[in-house]
């Protein structure tokens, strides 16, 4: 049901992801920047519209879940598929590099870097971003409870540690301001980012809208997100 979920909300969001989500630009311009001396063929995971193969113009092939944003992705890119990262659809050891900018909080991480560790080669590198624990206080300040799971730093090093060697390593906080609750809100929908663990039902949408709308004063979205280039060891 949440992949369904994520892949819907980033399907309706397709047309105003590519203007709104300045916060991922952002990282995929400084995730760019960390696989500028990447070579041979890879692959972008969770790859949206193309921010990061806009910004890095390596050869790779795109993955995503939701069909729409792939749709604007070959417009930049033809080599692209539908796919799920915890089942990728390729072969053991074929890929020299992998990058994912600001994707893999959608997955259950332990699966996703054992599938991306085996269709990369033996030394591929691995480049990526990922928002962590601390992230988007403030719709948990909103609904007053916590409606997303962000993995910890911790967490992800531990989970890499079992096929990758660190390279480097950083983390990195970004925030964007709106004025109020409502206008968050839209934001999060506007990038596909609405999908918490509540939200499926009428009623549950009904009393997070009302927690939004009632919210009015200045709304500060972070992002606390980390940046991670590892090596796959053998």
């Amino acid at each position: 049901m949440i992949k369904k979920r994520i892949s819907q909300s980033f399907s309706k969001s397709f047309k105003t992801y590519q203007n709104k989500a300045i916060i991922q630009k952002q990282t995929a311009t400084i995730l760019s920047e960390m696989a500028e001396d990447l070579s041979g063929f890879g692959i972008d995971l969770g790859c949206g519209t193309g921010f990061l193969y806009e910004s890095l113009r390596k050869k790779m092939i795109g993955v995503d879940i939701s069909l729409k944003m792939l749709e604007i992705y070959k417009s930049k890119n033809p080599l692209a598929i539908a796919g799920d990262i915890e089942r990728l659809p390729f072969k053991n050891n074929v890929f020299d590099f992998a990058v994912s900018n600001f994707s893999l909080h959608w997955t259950d991480l332990k699966i996703s870097l054992k599938e991306i560790s085996r269709v990369l080669k033996q030394n591929g590198i691995f480049c990526f971003c990922i928002p962590i624990e601390g992230s988007l206080k403030i719709v948990e300040n909103i609904l007053g409870k916590r409606n997303y799971d962000f993995y910890s730093e911790k967490e992800v090093l531990e989970m890499l540690s079992g096929n990758f060697e660190i390279i480097i390593l950083y983390q990195k906080e970004f925030r964007l301001e709106f004025k109020n609750g409502l206008e968050l809100l839209n934001h999060l929908h506007e990038t596909g980012s609405a999908v918490g663990k509540e939200g499926l039902s009428l009623g549950e949408r009904k009393r997070i809208f009302e927690k939004f709308k009632n919210y009015n004063k200045t709304a500060v979205l972070n992002f606390n997100v980390l940046f991670v280039k590892a090596l796959k060891r053998e």
